[in-house]
């Protein structure tokens, strides 16, 4: 049964990675950006690690994945100025060495919900203002080449291992590393292998600044799980987290509604 449901999140993940560069490509980056900061990935996987572990193991989980999230912003970071200037290959596997090595500095400190926060609040703050020009450059209005017959099969196999890897690894692992690994960049490391030879540099750098601008709302989930699971359960916390993302959403939605 647990393979048919991986096999189930791998082809809804995949679906939704072509979903978000679609809209991207149709609405602009505000959309995409809003529609990628959702916890597709992660979601399932602190799902499934609630029916084998309890409250204390997901809060503990939600801190290592807070503290991943910051070098989740690295990872965004790292395509927003690198899409631009380099091949598409070298942006992707950038990104994902930065990731790395953020995690693994990371990874030196012991670090508490407070101060997780405090870590977020701090990389957003300096980073957002860096994307700034990249999400004046805009979206191109060319069309983007026809996609290619392996990217729907490949990314439907990044998120079923994803998940299958959190969940069995979660005994030996330890909360702070799982909780890590539930965070893995793995939605936004398939845009970027599909947006990246489809809309060309500048349109994906775009796409990802403003993903930068909707990712604080996964980071305000990921706390309010932390400070909530062990107070109200697990399932509980979950359900708040969730429910404070979406209302970071709606307000960067009625923020965006405003400008226009």
């Amino acid at each position: 049964m647990i393979w048919w449901i991986v096999l189930l999140r791998a082809v809804i993940g995949a679906g939704f990675v072509v979903t978000v560069s679609t809209v991207a490509e149709l609405l602009g980056p505000f959309w995409g950006g809003l529609l990628v900061s959702l916890p597709i990935s992660a979601g399932p996987a602190f799902v499934m690690l609630a029916m084998e572990q309890d409250a204390a193991f997901i809060a503990a989980g939600a801190v290592g994945g807070l503290v991943a999230n910051a070098a989740t912003q690295t990872f965004i970071l790292a395509v927003v100025l690198l899409a631009p200037r380099w091949r598409w290959p070298f942006v992707l596997l950038g990104a994902i060495v930065c990731w790395f090595l953020t995690v693994g500095l990371l990874r030196q400190w012991e670090w508490s919900l407070a101060t997780a926060v405090l870590l977020n609040v701090v990389i957003i703050g300096v980073f957002v203002p860096l994307t700034r020009p990249a999400l004046r450059a805009g979206l191109p209005t060319k069309r983007p080449a026809g996609r290619r017959w392996y990217e729907l099969p490949l990314r439907g196999l990044m998120v079923g291992v994803l998940v299958a890897t959190v969940v069995t690894a979660s005994t030996w692992m330890g909360p702070t590393l799982t909780g890590m690994a539930a965070v893995f960049p793995i939605m936004l490391s398939g845009l970027a292998l599909m947006a990246l030879p489809r809309m060309g540099g500048v349109a994906s750098a775009a796409l990802f600044a403003g993903t930068m601008r909707a990712m604080p709302g996964f980071a305000i989930a990921l706390a309010v799980l932390g400070a909530t699971a062990n107070h109200v359960g697990a399932w509980w916390g979950m359900a708040t987290a969730l429910l404070a993302q979406l209302g970071y959403s709606a307000v960067l939605l009625a923020m965006h509604r405003r400008r226009q």
